[in-house]
């Protein structure tokens, strides 16, 4: 039964994750950001994809805009719901964060809002990084060679997955070999 559930929610979801459409062809860059999103959250592989999210701490009431990845973000749900990890408990977080279509979620766990690095998140670091790189020259390399890759700092490498986030580019790092952002186009299945 497990394994009816999974196959036919992958089923269901590959319609959504194989729709694919350039934003460079005049397509809504909301729309690119939310499928983005979406592959970012539902990626189990060992290379993480970043997304960018909009929480509000509850408990502040400070709102920021924040780059994480998808894997962090639903662990957060998963404690700030308090849903189990088990696979219909992770349908349920899907589900969720598949109605977040503007990308905005409200914390009050402080755990969860550790788990995606609200706290320590250096929002001004994404403001500095676009003087201190070409991102005009990263999208025409992306859009030239379909690939793109670059060897960051953690703190650089999210302010840097932030932009080209918000630019309609999805981006990921390898968890097991770290330090290098790499373009990552969600309609390839070679990641």
């Amino acid at each position: 039964m497990r394994a009816f559930i999974s196959i036919l929610t992958f089923i269901l979801t590959l319609p959504l994750l194989s729709y694919h459409h350039k934003v460079d062809k005049g397509n809504d860059l909301d729309n690119e950001k939310y499928l983005n999103f979406l592959a970012a959250i539902q990626n189990g592989s060992t290379f993480s994809y970043f997304t960018v999210i909009k929480v509000k701490n509850l408990n502040t009431g400070v709102t920021k805009e924040i780059c994480t990845k998808g894997n962090f973000v639903a662990g957060a749900l998963h404690m700030e719901l308090n849903i189990g990890y088990d696979t219909i408990g992770q349908q349920q977080v899907f589900g969720f964060a598949k109605s977040k279509k503007d990308r905005y979620f409200e914390f009050k766990n402080k755990e969860a809002l550790d788990n995606i690095s609200f706290f320590d998140y250096k929002t001004k670091l994404v403001d500095k990084i676009q003087t201190e790189y070409n991102f005009d020259k990263a999208i025409e390399i992306i859009k030239n060679d379909k690939e793109f890759a670059i060897r960051l700092s953690d703190d650089e490498m999210k302010a840097f997955a932030h932009v080209l986030f918000n630019k309609g580019y999805l981006t990921g790092e390898n968890n097991c070999w770290g330090g290098t952002l790499e373009y990552v186009d969600r309609t390839k299945d070679d990641k």
